[in-house]
């Protein structure tokens, strides 16, 4: 066995470094500021560093059934609505000019020349489709934790193994910031150390975090420090 010990951040579980000739010590991972408990002795308590349970958000639901439990999210909100006036502006366009086109046998580069604009139009307009009628579904069984979207197909499905599942973690999008820009990773890490995927660019940390407390208390999994997860 080692004689050493790894030294980490209490708040995140970032790897830390011995504070030189200080009693406080800012995490470089997480931002959070830590004191040591004997060069503050008027403190009576110190914080619990457990999450407080999250509240359910309205736009996921819980269904059970016999062998298995699932987390609905469905994907509409308000921001979809202005998106579905341009696309049929956007589109509407793309059929006039096309209908003129094809009409008048106008030459190739008046059919060429707005294929990205197709392409922008074709891609929106499925997003927002599916942003109208998709949910995204987290299943747990005794076997395995699996995650799809639908009805319309969309990628990141993913299955995992629920003895394989080590802990859960939101995560901040690289390069946001924690504003109304803001959006947040869900991540489930394997017993390999590994993390994977489960959702990505949740609107708000409230999901994210709901989701991550219920599987973690369905599989019995004691909530501990992430590195690079949302500060505590």
């Amino acid at each position: 066995m080692s004689d050493f010990i790894t030294l980490t951040c209490p708040s995140c579980g970032g790897k830390m470094e011995i504070p030189q000739e200080s009693d406080r010590y800012r995490c470089l991972y997480c931002g959070n500021e830590h004191i040591l408990r004997e060069a503050a002795p008027q403190l009576t308590g110190i914080r619990s560093l457990a999450r407080a349970a999250a509240a359910r958000p309205a736009e996921i639901s819980i269904e059970k059934e016999s062998g298995a439990v699932r987390l609905v999210r469905r994907w509409f909100s308000l921001k979809y609505i202005p998106l579905a006036f341009f696309c049929i502006a956007w589109d509407s366009f793309l059929i006039f000019w096309y209908g003129i086109a094809f009409s008048m046998k106008a030459p190739w580069i008046m059919i060429v020349f707005p294929i990205a604009h197709l392409a922008v139009g074709v891609g929106l307009t499925y997003s927002v489709l599916a942003g109208f009628f998709n949910r995204s579904y987290l299943e747990l069984t005794r076997k395995e934790l699996a995650v799809w979207h639908g009805p319309l197909p969309w990628g990141g499905a993913v299955t995992l193994p629920t003895a394989e599942i080590r802990q859960l973690y939101t995560q901040l999008a690289p390069g946001k910031s924690s504003d109304s820009s803001a959006s947040y990773h869900l991540f489930a890490i394997t017993q390999d150390g590994r993390s994977h995927k489960l959702f990505s660019n949740l609107e708000t940390p409230d999901v994210a975090l709901f989701m991550e407390q219920q599987v973690e208390r369905w599989l019995r999994i004691e909530d501990r420090p992430v590195a690079g997860e949302l500060p505590r």
